[in-house]
This record gives structure tokens, sequence and C-alpha cells, in this order.
């Protein structure tokens, strides 16, 4: 309770730090534009398709965008790379894993542990990140609807290719902004990548990385269970949740600083609860219009961008968006029912309890310092 406490107090006073940082004019403000029509020709394109899930689309075309066109590629092929990848071998285990709970649970645990671990370990990090959670998701839909897999599989293929399609496209009108390459949380130095594993003290070097990917893995594992106590129908949330908060800074899981998934796990659900809340708002007081639908996506985006590169909450404002998006932006159609979006944000906490079980089931280490801000990744 102590640390779950340090960890909120601050949570307040920085968001309103961070939202008085706002500025209409100058490099932040001009990456936050390019940012909101990236979000909104993803989400333009994939309702020209009439894709499923336009909240994919439009988080693609968010997360993928850089400061300037060379770091958003690489970045953008990654992103389908391990979509595709994770897509194939979701595919190739649903039919065992539609047949047999125990089996699915297995599965869930190997390719979480491989997506968490490779995450942490690979220079392909973020191409890792999406396999992983791609082959969960295509998992767990076998169990939701076996018949549906192969369309599934294949929407969420389309949603994240042409969101990130429509990033490098808005990405390539914009002259490059100075500026090196930024970190993020699945980073590494060379040093820490995966290699020598013969050697005799590989193992022994990253047995804490071990016990981390390990334990993510059986948070995500367990959520059968869960779904089938409480009768939950939504699950990919859930999934997301305890498999994506568990991308840590990889300093973070080798020095066990376990403050810092306390710390994601907050900042998700409130960053969620934020956006969903904004969402929910615009959406009783001005309705479903697609000019104030519009405007409150661009002004949500906006701010949502200007939180995420600031100095303190930088992940509380990758989630606000997300949950902006999630809850504001679901189908081709218009809104005309805040179930979904109500759903979403359950899993998120779902998830998020799932995964504060089984981290305090599980003890590894007391924390080493106070949690870091930890960079947005998903």
């Amino acid at each position: 309770m102590p640390l779950l406490i340090s960890i909120l107090r601050p949570i307040p006073q920085a968001l309103v730090r961070e939202l008085k940082s706002l500025e209409l004019r100058g490099p932040r403000a001009r990456e936050a534009a390019k940012t909101v029509f990236s979000v909104l020709a993803a989400v333009a394109a994939a309702t020209v398709l009439n894709l499923d899930d336009l909240s994919w689309a439009a988080f693609s075309g968010y997360m993928v965008m850089r400061g300037s066109f060379a770091e958003t590629l690489p970045r953008a092929i990654m992103r389908i790379a391990g979509t595709v990848a994770g897509a194939l071998l979701g595919l190739l285990l649903a039919p065992g894993a539609a047949d047999d709970p125990l089996l699915l649970m297995i599965f869930l645990f190997l390719v979480s542990w491989i997506g968490t671990f490779q995450s942490l370990a690979s220079e392909y990090s973020y191409a890792w990140l999406f396999f992983g959670l791609t082959a969960g998701m295509v998992i767990t839909e076998a169990l939701a609807a076996p018949d549906a897999v192969v369309h599934f599989a294949a929407t969420r293929v389309a949603e994240i290719a042409v969101g990130t399609a429509a990033c490098l496209v808005v990405a390539g009108l914009f002259s490059d902004a100075p500026g090196g390459r930024e970190r993020h949380a699945g980073d590494v130095p060379r040093s820490r990548r995966l290699r020598g594993v013969l050697h005799e003290d590989w193992l022994r070097e990253r047995w804490p990385l071990f016990e981390h990917c390990t334990r993510a893995a059986l948070a995500v594992a367990l959520l059968p269970l869960v779904w089938r106590c409480f009768g939950i129908e939504d699950f990919s949330q859930t999934a997301i949740t305890s498999y994506v908060i568990m991308i840590v800074p990889s300093a973070a899981a080798g020095e066990r600083r376990y403050a810092t998934i306390y710390e994601r796990i907050a900042h998700r659900a409130l960053g969620c609860l934020l956006g969903s809340a904004v969402a929910l708002v615009s959406i009783g007081l001005f309705g479903t219009g697609l000019p104030v639908t519009v405007l409150t996506l661009a002004a949500g985006v906006w701010v949502g961008h200007h939180i995420q590169t600031g100095r303190e909450i930088n992940y509380l404002g990758t989630q606000f968006t997300l949950g902006l998006l999630i809850t504001l932006v679901q189908g081709p159609a218009p809104i005309t029912d805040i179930t979904p979006g109500l759903e979403r944000l359950l899993g998120i906490a779902i998830g998020s309890a799932m995964l504060g079980l089984t981290t305090l089931a599980w003890p590894l280490a007391q924390d080493k310092q106070r949690p870091g801000a930890a960079s947005p990744i998903v």
C-alpha cells in the first residue's frame, strides 16, 4: 500500500504541470500536429476499407510516428513484421487451443514468454513485442469464436498495416525534425543483446530477466481461468494489459526494480480511464456526429502526445490516447453504443488486477529505487 500511494501521489500535480506546458507553436506542437494527421489518415483509410476495428489502425498511426521518417520507417517495418509473424503462429496454434483449455494456457504462456524476453533482449524488440501480442490475441480468439479466427487474424494484420502505412505517408510529407534516435523500453545496449548462449555465465547474468518473463507469461496464461470464472467474453484487453505492462525497461527487469511494473499498471489504468472519460463526456454532450468526433479525436490525440513527450508521466499520456481511441473509434459505422468502450476499460482493469495479484503472489525482490518513467512502446 505505501508503494501504491507513493506512485499515485505525484500523478495529479504532474498532470497539471504537463497540461500547463501545452504549446500551440514550436517543435512539440508541430510533432503533435503531425501525429494528429497520422491518426486521422489511419482512421479514414480504415473506414474506406470497412475494417472491423478502427482503433487498431488509429493507434498504429499514433504509436509508429517518430520525429523523422528515418526513425519511423524501421519502426513501421517491425510493427508489421511482428504482427504478421504473430498472426501466422496464432493461426497454427489456434485449433489446439480451441479444443483444449490446458493447451490454450500453455500456448499463451509460451508466446507471452518469448515475446516478453525477446522484447527485452533483442535489437528488434518492437517486432517481438507485436509477435507475442498478436499471437496471444489470435489464440484467445480461438476460444471466443473458433470459426472466425482466420478472419480475425487477417483483419488485425490489415488494421495494423493500414494504420502504419498512413503514418508513413504523413511522416514522408513532413520534413525530418532534427534530433537523435529515441530510446524505448525495449531498447537495450549491444552488450546486453541475446548472444553467447553457450557461455557459462549467460544464464546467471540473465536469470532476473528469465524470472521477470516467466512471471509475465504466467499472468497471461492464467487469464482463461478468470474469463471462465467471471463469464468474460471480451478477452483481448485483459490479455493485452497483462502482457504489455511487463515490457519494462530491461535495466528495471535485470536490476529487479519492480516498482516500475506497479507504476505502469497505475499509469495504464488511470490513463485509459481519463481518455475513455473524455470520449464519453464528448459523446454525452455533443453526440456522435462526424465533425465533433473528428475535433474530439484531434484534440485528444494532440494533448495525449504532449503528455507522452513530456518529462514526468509519459506512459500515462500514451494510455490516455489509447483510452480515447478505443472508446471514440470503434467500427466503420458511427458510434451508437458506448458499451464496447466500457467493456474494454473493464478488461484493462481486470488485466491489471490479475497482473497485480501475480506480482504479489510471486514477489521476486524488494524495489531498489523509486520507479522511473517507463517509455511508451505500444
